[in-house]
């Protein structure tokens, strides 16, 4: 199998094993007082160490919550902090090319009387002077992604000068980045995105399925500006009740501690497997390049193929690509993410993202190419109507 498709998901790290295979024989629920229940607690902590090390964040200043993985983290994020307090005309801001993840919980949210604004992000660039002209004293909350999942626009070196000046317009704002294809593939803390919220997930960085976790400003915290999504037991401080994934979490911390290690010299590896393939690409494809692009993502629209032809052919010989987000590629429906950034609904029916990791080779890529050529050769077209 050649697997081109790890921004889906990722196969488990050595270090995430071992750690999960340690928290099979301790299996104690952490919340529990005896030394069994303390072992349990051993392993959440140092995971919850690790994580606070590779996100650059201060205990004293962030809190870290351990939730079921970035979707129960966004949600957290936008409904914990939406309602979090009784406000008069609140207004919230997102990129128009958010996880849906993002963007259904804000849908939820207008249809209970807020205003949310999408800024555009054509071009994989978000609009700045849009963005600035929407911030106001009813702005409550504004959450704008890291790194594109579809296209691997960074937004990243434009949401921290836009955060900061959120907050000198409204001091009272709170700003949220969903960071999940960031984490691990470029620099990302609080510092560099000047976020008080920030979304990572296990099983983008080759950890479990089934983890996540919210990085949240203790200031936050201390003005009660955040409410539970999910009530019960008061585990995770409170903000994520119910007994905890031990063997996610310490399989989450497992694998940020590999990754750590060789954080650099990985992504210089995929940076240049993204060169070596953008290069030698045929003629035919379109490349969809963001101004700033993510190393580990590249989008490409093929010609007159549509994706899922081009999907099932892939799969036949064994190769893993993907036409957008897993979490929405089941629907049916021709990407949002792509027509924001500028694509019209034929093009977008028509292209695939190829993701990387550090356990691809240049070898897998010639492979994937010598299909690519076939395919082009052999599938059937379609016409836009």
């Amino acid at each position: 199998m050649i697997y081109l498709d790890n921004s889906a998901t990722t196969p488990l790290c050595v270090g995430a094993r071992e750690k999960i295979e340690e928290a099979m024989d301790r299996f104690g629920n952490p919340s529990s007082l005896h030394f069994a229940g303390n072992d349990g607690a051993t392993l959440k902590n140092e995971a919850r160490d690790v994580l606070y090390r590779a996100l650059d964040a201060r205990k004293d200043r962030f809190s870290l919550i351990f939730t079921s993985g970035g979707t129960e983290a966004n949600n957290l994020a936008i409904f914990g902090a939406a309602r979090a307090k009784r406000y008069k005309n609140p207004k919230i801001l997102v990129s128009d090319s958010e996880h849906p993840s993002i963007l259904e919980p804000c849908a939820r949210l207008a249809e209970e009387g807020f205003k949310v604004v999408k800024i555009s992000t054509r071009g994989g660039m978000l609009d700045e002077e849009e963005f600035l002209s929407e911030i106001d004293g009813n702005t409550v909350l504004v959450s704008v992604m890291t790194v594109n999942n579809e296209t691997g626009a960074v937004y990243g070196e434009s949401i921290k000068k836009l955060f900061e000046s959120a907050h000198r317009i409204n001091p009272k704002v709170i700003c949220h980045t969903d960071a999940v294809q960031a984490f691990l593939k470029i620099p990302l803390s609080p510092r560099l995105t000047g976020a008080d919220m920030i979304t990572v997930s296990s099983h983008k960085v080759h950890g479990p399925k089934g983890c996540g976790a919210l990085l949240v400003s203790r200031e936050i915290l201390k003005k009660k500006a955040l409410l539970p999504v999910v009530c019960g037991g008061g585990q995770e401080e409170g903000y994520r009740s119910g007994t905890e994934n031990t063997l996610g979490i310490a399989g989450f911390g497992g694998a940020v501690h590999e990754n750590m290690k060789t954080f650099e010299n990985d992504m210089k590896k995929v940076a240049e497997l993204r060169t070596y393939l953008l290069c030698r690409l045929p003629k035919e494809v379109s490349v969809n390049l963001p101004a700033v692009p993510a190393p580990h993502i590249l989008s490409i629209t093929l010609p007159n193929i549509k994706s899922q032809t081009a999907l099932n052919f892939f799969s036949g010989k064994k190769i893993c690509v993907s036409s957008g987000s897993a979490c929405s590629s089941n629907g049916g429906h021709r990407s949002y993410v792509l027509r924001a950034f500028g694509l019209d609904d034929f093009q977008a029916d028509s292209t695939l993202r190829i993701s990387l990791s550090k356990e691809n080779t240049k070898e897998e890529l010639d492979t994937f190419l010598e299909a690519l050529r076939e395919g082009i050769n052999q599938l059937v077209r379609f016409k836009s109507v």
